[in-house]
């Protein structure tokens, strides 16, 4: 990478996190709301605060999901094809130490980022799909899936 490129990057991505968490609150603006305002949530999420409308949102709940598949499985695809381009060039290596030292660092953060994704995704597929019917579970294995995963990072490296 360059500087430039890593100038011209950075903002980019800065730009589209900015595009899909303004998204869902132009969506709410304009729902109406009649019941309590008081969302039973402690994340930031937007599900809890569709649900407080008056009227049908299934088209915020579509949205929401898409961003949410988005920004989970983008940034996770992408890692496993990385993955998949570094095992092809590891391969190359001629020597079998230096391959295993590589496979070693490779396979570090390759756990590291599925410590993070697969608890998310699955507390985002069992809340999505109505699995976890008690809300007070759910915001309890959502915060587990956002807090131990960080703190197991220091323990693994």
């Amino acid at each position: 990478n360059t500087n430039p490129r890593l100038l011209l990057l950075i903002p980019g991505f800065w730009f589209l996190v900015f595009l899909l968490e303004i998204s869902p609150i132009i969506f709410e603006e304009r729902l109406p709301f009649c019941r309590s305002r008081e969302v039973k949530s402690c994340c930031c999420e937007h599900i809890p605060v569709y649900k407080l409308a008056c009227i049908p949102t299934s088209f915020n709940r579509q949205m929401g999901t898409a961003k949410t598949l988005t920004v989970l499985i983008g940034p996770l695809t992408f890692i496993i094809f990385t993955y998949a381009i570094v095992v092809v060039a590891v391969t190359r290596i001629a020597s079998i130490s230096q391959r295993w030292k590589a496979f070693h660092t490779c396979l570090i953060h390759l756990l590291l980022a599925l410590i993070y994704y697969m608890p998310v995704m699955l507390a985002y597929v069992l809340g999505n799909l109505r699995l976890i019917q008690n809300f007070d579970l759910y915001t309890a294995v959502l915060t587990v899936s956002v807090t131990i995963p960080p703190m197991l990072n220091p323990i693994i490296y």
